[in-house]
């Protein structure tokens, strides 16, 4: 299967997987030791679904643990932990990045870190660290924490394949169907392919529409975000009238909302044509306009009307309860739990939609808040964006062409203890000039007094209030030395 890793590199996967079976032997000596584990996760849908599948792996061998979930793996958490020695901690979708306070806060405590963001070179006693990166595997792009804790998982017990679609969920939370066709690609292939041998999933190539297996085609189009279709997202009416316009009936005869089953092959196609008509005539760009159609993956344990069906929704369905304070309610659904869980996420989804349409709005409206500079295009946000959705929303706006994908997209928001919440995004085509935003925003944060880091793409801060304009000059600078060809070691 080395094959696979898009990355070349020879004995990859091998040394990956020697790494995994130490953490899934440290958590059996944990285990014959009745420690109580202490999980501690992100807030994202890949940090939900990584504690989703520790929570179903530790719950399935009958083993006491607690959840934590984060903004940020800053002091504060780090220092509440430290009073918890005698419990070992399993850090995922986070860690690699904050070894030097791990080891500075709690140096004792046994752990283990599973995560995909870019570490730093630093050591740590008694600690296992399953990170792709450390094997030459690109952890933005082949594998997300959760497909970590998925391969951990498995090694614990083959069984545990079944975790396999939870791992896809939380790979297309972040991003990760960067293939040809929108499909997952590396080590995220290697889970696809347990799942589809397992026949857990279904994997096709067609509309990327959100929640296209499970709702009618003109709520379908109504409720999708990514890519943003102008004048259509969060439009009801507009996408009745739209359907209507194209010939394809968004009723059937008795009056109700047509759904996918009910389309011919005929009409598919029809909607696929003048959709991409449409969002190009918007003056959205033919890459992305293009990108509606893409490798879509559905959760055959669900059934056809479950907004987890479509594992895409499914990850929206998590970065909605994460994001907006109910992350248990999304560790749930990746356990399993269904029924009142499920319908309480169904209105926080809702809540969420509504809230991104409204930023997204405000941004369009707010040309004068954008500051643009030599590598930046700078959104203050202030106390307009909650912080915890401040990344998903340049996320958005870059996929929307809102923000131009030449240059990178920072936001500034306040966060409630009234720091500054850095969050930066920027278009695959800069990472390939060299653009590493992780080590990038690291380095700037650092000069300022804050900490940051993540992936090339995709990176996020915490820095003092005052120190806004002294970041973005730092920021601007490291910016200026990558695409020069200047050092990219972490540090």
């Amino acid at each position: 299967m080395a094959e696979i890793l898009s990355s070349g590199v020879d004995g990859a996967l091998d040394d990956f997987l020697k790494q995994v079976r130490k953490a899934s032997e440290e958590i059996i000596a944990w285990i014959r030791k009745d420690l109580v584990i202490t999980i501690v996760s992100h807030l994202d849908a890949d940090g939900l679904a990584s504690a989703g599948i520790l929570g179903a792996v530790l719950e399935r061998l009958n083993v006491p643990f607690k959840i934590r979930i984060v903004k940020q793996l800053s002091e504060d958490p780090l220092r509440e932990l430290s009073s918890e020695n005698s419990n070992p901690i399993i850090f995922a979708d986070l860690g690699s990045g904050q070894k030097d306070l791990i080891k500075d806060l709690i140096p004792s405590a046994s752990k283990i870190i599973l995560d995909h963001h870019q570490p730093l070179d630093v050591e740590l006693e008694n600690c296992v660290e399953v990170n792709p990166h450390n094997y030459g595997i690109d952890g933005s792009r082949e594998i997300s924490a959760a497909g970590v804790c998925y391969f951990v998982a498995k090694s614990l017990d083959e069984r545990n394949v079944d975790l396999s679609p939870v791992a896809i969920v939380g790979a297309l939370g972040d991003r990760q169907d960067c293939g040809k066709r929108r499909n997952l690609i590396g080590l995220n292939q290697i889970i696809v392919k347990d799942a589809l041998n397992a026949k857990l999933i279904e994997a096709r190539f067609g509309l990327r529409l959100f929640g296209f297996e499970s709702r009618p085609v003109a709520k379908s189009l109504e409720h999708t975000l990514d890519p943003l279709i102008p004048g259509l997202s969060g439009n009801f009416e507009a996408c009745m009238k739209f359907l209507e316009r194209i010939g394809v009936r968004p009723v059937n005869d008795e009056g109700n909302l047509r759904r996918l089953s009910d389309l011919s092959l005929s009409e598919r196609k029809t909607l696929l044509v003048n959709l991409v008509k449409y969002m190009l005539s918007k003056g959205v760009e033919s890459k992305e306009a293009e990108s509606i159609m893409g490798t879509v993956y559905i959760l055959l344990s669900e059934p056809a009307t479950s907004p987890l069906r479509d594992a895409r929704e499914f990850a929206f369905t998590l970065n909605a309860c994460g994001r907006l304070g109910y992350p248990s309610i999304g560790i749930a659904l990746c356990m399993g739990r269904r029924g009142r869980v499920l319908n309480l996420a169904e209105k926080i989804m809702g809540d969420y939609r509504r809230t991104m349409l409204k930023y997204i709005s405000w941004l369009s409206r707010n040309a004068d808040k954008i500051r643009v500079t030599k590598h930046l295009q700078i959104v203050y946000g202030g106390t307009n964006i909650d912080d915890r959705l401040a990344g998903t929303l340049m996320s958005m706006a870059l996929s929307s062409r809102i923000l131009s994908p030449r240059k990178v997209a920072v936001v500034l928001a306040t966060t409630p203890e009234g720091k500054v919440k850095v969050s930066a995004r920027a278009d695959r085509s800069l990472v390939d000039k060299g653009l590493n935003l992780g080590l990038a925003i690291r380095r700037a944060a650092k000069g300022v007094g804050g900490s940051g880091g993540g992936h090339d793409i995709a990176a996020g801060a915490q820095i003092p209030p005052g120190t806004e304009e002294i970041f973005i000059k730092l920021l601007d600078e490291e910016l200026s030395k990558q695409m020069s060809g200047g050092d990219e070691h972490i540090a």
